[in-house]
C-alpha cells in the first residue's frame, strides 16, 4: 500500500463573501447571519451566489485486465469484496476481462459477466482489446471482431446503469440517434467530477492496415471524438472541477505524435511504419485539457505496471499541468489502485496503490 498522492491543483479562485456590519448589536448580528439567504449584495451592488456546498470525498477503485482465465475469477470476486469493505463508492474496470489467448466464445463472456455483475459496489466497465478487437486471432477463436463487439454490447450494456448488485444510473452515447450502437461509451457524475468511459482498445485502437475503408475504426473514432467533446462541455457548463477519462489502451504519448501532420487516407500506404491509431484522440485530449479550467485524469491499463506522470504537452511544448495519467497494474487481483475524489480542495484527485486480498 502506498500513501495517497495528490494530483494537480484546480486553479480555481474561491470567492470569499464578507459584509461589513457596523454599529449593530451582537444579538442582532448573529440573528442576521443565521437567517437563510440564497444570495447577498456587495458594496458595489453586485449579487454574489451562496458558497458552494461542501462535497465529501468519494473513493473509487480502479482495476484492469482481471479476471484473466477461470482460475482468477474467485480472486477477483474476493477483490470486489475487499473494495466494498473499504467503502468504494464505485469500481471502474478499464477493460480486459479475459486472457489474450483465451476464447472469445459466449460462454467465456457470460462467465466474466457473472463475476463483474456480482460486485457488491457499482461497477463501470469499458471494453479492452482482448474482449473484442483481438478475437479475430485463431488462438481466441477466430471470431469476427465487430460481431464480438456487438455481442459484448448486448450482454454487458443492456440498460442505462452500471453493473453490480448496487447500480448507478449512467448516460450512454447510444441515446444519440447517430451513435445508436455505441452502448459502451458512457458517462456519469461521481464525487462531483465527470467520469467518461471510451471504447479505446489496444492493438493500435483496432486500426487495420488492409486495403479499403477502415470502417469500424473510423466510425468509432468519430463516436469517441463527439463523446469526449460532449463530456468536457457538460463538465464546463456544470462548473465541475475534474474530468476522469477511462480507456483500456495506452495511447503511447511518447512516440513523437506532436510533430506529425494530420492523418490522411494514404497514411497506411505511403508512410513507413504503422499509422498511429491514437493520434486524433491525443490531439483532442490535449486541446480539451488545455481549455478546461479544472483537473483532467486519464486512467488506462499498462503492461509496464503502475505509474503516474504528466505526459501531455501543449502546442508550444509545455507540460499541461492540469493533465495527469495513471497507468494501472494488470493481470492479477493482487494489486489495485484507489482513487480519492475531493472536488472542493486544491488536489481533486489522489491515487494510492493498494494490495489485493491475501491468499490463505
Amino acid at each position: 500500500m502506498t500513501a495517497p498522492r495528490p494530483i494537480g491543483s484546480t486553479g480555481r479562485t474561491r470567492r470569499r463573501a464578507s459584509v461589513a456590519l457596523l454599529a449593530l448589536a451582537t444579538a442582532a448580528c448573529c440573528a442576521w447571519l443565521a437567517a437563510p439567504r440564497p444570495a447577498h449584495a456587495t458594496r458595489t451592488g453586485k449579487v454574489r451566489p451562496p458558497p458552494a456546498p461542501v462535497v465529501q470525498p468519494l473513493r473509487i477503485g480502479l482495476i484492469a485486465d482481471v479476471p484473466q482465465w477461470p482460475a482468477a475469477e474467485t480472486d477477483t470476486a474476493a477483490l470486489f469484496d475487499l473494495m466494498n469493505a473499504r467503502q468504494m463508492a464505485l469500481i471502474v474496470h478499464a477493460g480486459g476481462i479475459k486472457g489474450d489467448t483465451e476464447s472469445c466464445a459466449d460462454a467465456v463472456l457470460a462467465a466474466r459477466l457473472r463475476v463483474l455483475d456480482d460486485s457488491p459496489a457499482p461497477l463501470l466497465y469499458v471494453p479492452g482489446e482482448t474482449d473484442w478487437a483481438e478475437c479475430r486471432k485463431p488462438v481466441a477463436g477466430k471470431f469476427d471482431a465487430v460481431e464480438r463487439l456487438n455481442r459484448l454490447r448486448e450482454l454487458y450494456f443492456p440498460v442505462d446503469t452500471t453493473l453490480g448488485r448496487r447500480t448507478l444510473p449512467v448516460v450512454r452515447q447510444s441515446d444519440q440517434a447517430m451513435f445508436r450502437s455505441f452502448r459502451e461509451n458512457v458517462r456519469l457524475v461521481a464525487g462531483g467530477v465527470m467520469v467518461v468511459g471510451l471504447n479505446l482498445p489496444g492493438d493500435n485502437n483496432h486500426y487495420r492496415s488492409e486495403g479499403g475503408r477502415n470502417g469500424e475504426f473510423e466510425d468509432r473514432r468519430e463516436a469517441n471524438r463527439q463523446w469526449l467533446q460532449r463530456a468536457f462541455s457538460v463538465a464546463t457548463q456544470r462548473d465541475l472541477p475534474g474530468v476522469l477519462v477511462i480507456a483500456h489502451a495506452d495511447p503511447e504519448f511518447g512516440n513523437g505524435w506532436e510533430k506529425r501532420g494530420r492523418p490522411s487516407l494514404l497514411d497506411g500506404f505511403l508512410r513507413r511504419g504503422t499509422r498511429d491509431g491514437y493520434l486524433e484522440f491525443k490531439r483532442q485530449l490535449r486541446d480539451l485539457s488545455a481549455r478546461f479550467p479544472g483537473q483532467v485524469l486519464l486512467v488506462h491499463a499498462s503492461d509496464s505496471g503502475f505509474s503516474i506522470d504528466k505526459p501531455l504537452r501543449d502546442k508550444e511544448g509545455k507540460t499541461l499541468g492540469n493533465f495527469t495519467r495513471v497507468a494501472l497494474p494488470i493481470g492479477s487481483p493482487s494489486r489495485w489502485v484507489e482513487l480519492t475524489v475531493t472536488p472542493n480542495t486544491r488536489s481533486v484527485f489522489q491515487v494510492a496503490l493498494q494490495d489485493g486480498p491475501r491468499n490463505n
